[in-house]
């Protein structure tokens, strides 16, 4: 429908004919005429009044179907999902791309591409991020909401760290409320009954994930002049706690997303033990985190946990990354690495590899 015959109908709609309408204005009946017979059209700088006189929004007025418009941008918001979790990266971003194009002035899209932009460039060794500055800048400058603004913000910041830019991540970084200030420590003692049950199970997920990464990140931690913080027996120690933490609250195996946390700190104690030479403990640990990775790449992202500490709650999805799912790397690390040749000469090493092969692919 043509702006001249929206204004027609809202006119009649509101029982004003066009000398009224044109009073209000302060032009001439004829000007109104004009434009509902499509001849002319109104001056941009007549929008604003006569989306007061009618009650409606500048897009009602320019005949802009919001909510067609709000259903294809979430299509396109779902699709890009999936394909990130399906590790095609490059097809994600064209999909983005493409709806920007489409939607230049829609915020959701703007940070979704951006992001996109990020763990493709990161992948590829890219150190040229001016894009991705561009849109989380125009976001920064423009969105009003608050969540797509920190979403841009952390990307921003991600995108800084991978160019290089340390002064202007930390710059950012101070424009972060602090854990005690987020909307889930807020709420934490305030969610009540059935309504808020999952917005709690959602915050004690996160609780859990970071904590046990957390574990993982602390381990790896050097001074100024490189050497580990914690000493070698100390970094065991935290590693088998971490997975220790796990095991304990998901009892029946059931990890989902930590799952990958899991097999990352029984890597480093199956190489750790093998440079030991105990080549038993490796085991142990090789075959525990070819648990975890299994159960990472074969578990239904829908499903609900069964464990008791979640029961009910879904994680949701990964990404998987450019080099394949955590099978495939375990199985490339295996069969490769000179330091894992100990571990091909073992009668167990044939039943493992093809447990892994089962499920390994590359994306």
């Amino acid at each position: 429908m043509s702006i001249g015959s929206t204004i027609k109908r809202l006119r009649r709609e509101k029982d004003i004919t066009q000398e009224q309408l044109a009073e209000y204005l302060g032009i001439t009946s004829r000007a109104i005429s004009q434009w509902e017979c499509d001849r002319t059209a109104p001056d941009i700088s007549q929008l604003p009044a006569l989306c007061h006189i009618f009650g409606v929004s500048s897009d009602v007025l320019l005949g802009i179907d919001i909510e067609k418009s709000n259903d294809e941008i979430k299509k396109y918001l779902t699709e890009a999902t999936d394909l990130g979790n399906q590790g095609k990266g490059a097809e994600r971003t064209a999909l983005l791309r493409e709806a920007n194009k489409k939607f230049p002035r829609d915020f959701r899209i703007m940070e979704r591409l951006a992001d996109s932009l990020v763990c493709e460039y990161s992948r590829k060794g890219i150190k040229e991020y001016g894009e991705v500055f561009e849109l989380c800048n125009r976001i920064l400058a423009e969105c009003t909401d608050s969540n797509i603004r920190y979403e841009a913000i952390d990307t921003l910041g991600v995108a800084y760290g991978y160019a290089g830019k340390k002064d202007e991540m930390l710059k950012l970084a101070k424009e972060m409320p602090r854990t005690h200030f987020s909307y889930e420590n807020f709420m934490m003692y305030r969610w009540k009954g059935d309504a808020d049950f999952e917005e709690f199970q959602g915050y004690l997920s996160f609780l859990i994930y970071h904590t046990a990464e957390m574990i993982g990140l602390v381990v790896g931690q050097r001074h100024d002049n490189g050497e580990f913080i914690y000493p070698l027996e100390d970094r065991i120690y935290l590693w088998e706690t971490e997975v220790a933490f796990l095991e304990l609250l998901f009892p029946d195996g059931d990890y989902q997303i930590t799952a990958q946390l899991g097999e990352v700190a029984c890597s480093f104690l199956c190489t750790t033990y093998l440079r030991k030479q105990n080549y038993e403990e490796s085991w142990h640990w090789l075959e525990k985190g070819a648990n975890f990775a299994l159960h990472m790449d074969t578990y239904d992202f829908e499903a609900a946990h069964t464990s008791q500490i979640l029961r009910g709650y879904s994680s949701g999805g990964w990404i998987m990354e450019a080099e394949g799912n955590r099978s495939q790397s375990m199985l490339r690390w295996l069969s490769t690495a000179d330091e894992a040749a100990v571990l091909r000469t073992d009668p167990r090493y044939e039943t493992l590899v093809n447990r892994l092969k089962a499920v390994a692919k590359n994306p």
